[in-house]
């Protein structure tokens, strides 16, 4: 089966597969090696002319790009589009906060939905993991909030497709938001959305909406690298922990936005101050997040498998 919505990449989303990238290494490599010193899974090996990465290895963090001296390394080619929002039939247009979201900011979806509800129509709530059959019928819209379900939901599932709460919320003309004059930010973009650049103009137009300044960091958008939390299981604490730093250093501001939960925590490890985008729209504190690297992930995972299909109380109404 194919996934039509991929029109502006080279290669098909085949349904059942997960949506997945990697790096790759131009020409213009000049064989210094330090992408591969740097990679976290020893995806990257010498090569007779170039380095070069193994696809099935790379876990798409972008840190490679991040050292490399020319500007070598880059992320796979192409864009997933989203669906255009006046093809969105109201009727099959539903809400999936995410897993992460709904488990430490419970009261936050609700008012996401209704923000949706009172403003663009009556989008109705699923809280069905991503990784679980959505049972949802063909040509249901999931406006998701995490990146993640995001690509799981459009890639996994045949006849789903997304688009992101940012680009529906950005959408509504005349939408009243918070005043944060005097507030300079740089932005962190979720890895999963980097091949989604619609979401990165979302949120900065509503960023902007609040009158919130914005000072880029040198790896952002379609460059965006991971915050170092997408390592955690695939190398050792104190490497994701380096990552992490690595990352949160890279910010030309202390205060950074973040669209992803586990941006909040790692942004915060790694001495910033996170604004989770979610808090700033309604007016919120981002309080830190006191779970380690384990204990979050612990957490999360209990979640996950709690809000399968079949389990009690989930809802799509």
């Amino acid at each position: 089966m194919i996934n039509k919505q991929c029109s502006s990449f080279s290669d098909v989303i085949r349904t059942g597969i997960e949506d997945k990238f990697s790096y790759t290494i131009s020409d213009s490599c000049v064989m210094c090696g330090k992408c591969a010193e740097e990679c976290p899974v020893n995806a990257i090996a010498k090569g007779c002319a170039k380095y070069e990465i193994d696809p099935q290895k790379c876990m798409d963090c972008g840190f490679c790009s991040a050292v490399c001296p020319v500007g070598a390394v880059l992320p796979a080619a192409g864009m997933r589009e989203s669906i255009p929002i006046q093809d969105m039939e109201m009727s099959r247009c539903y809400f999936n906060p995410g897993c992460a979201l709904s488990l430490y900011k419970p009261k936050v979806p609700k008012q996401m939905l209704r923000l949706l509800r009172e403003n663009f129509g009556n989008i109705k709530l699923h809280d069905i993991c991503c990784r679980n059959d959505p049972c949802l019928e063909t040509g249901a819209v999931i406006i998701n909030n995490c990146a993640g379900c995001d690509r799981r939901f459009r890639s996994l599932y045949e006849g789903i497709r997304t688009i992101s709460y940012w680009e529906v919320i950005d959408g509504i003309v005349g939408l009243k938001l918070p005043d944060y004059t005097g507030l300079t930010v740089s932005v962190h973009d979720s890895c999963g959305y980097r091949h989604r650049p619609q979401v990165h103009r979302a949120v900065r137009s509503i960023l902007k909406k609040m009158h919130i300044e914005i000072a880029e960091a040198g790896f952002s958008g379609t460059k965006s690298i991971c915050c170092g939390d997408n390592l955690y299981g695939a190398v050792p604490n104190e490497q994701v922990k380096k990552r992490i730093q690595m990352r949160a250093d890279q910010f030309p501001c202390r205060d950074v936005v973040v669209y992803c939960i586990g941006c909040v925590r790692s942004m915060k490890e790694g001495g910033r101050i996170p604004h989770y985008l979610p808090d700033l729209l309604f007016g919120h504190d981002t309080e830190p997040m006191p779970d380690t690297l384990d204990e979050y992930h612990s957490k999360l995972m209990h979640y996950i498998a709690l809000h399968g299909a079949d389990s009690p109380g989930l809802s799509r109404i």
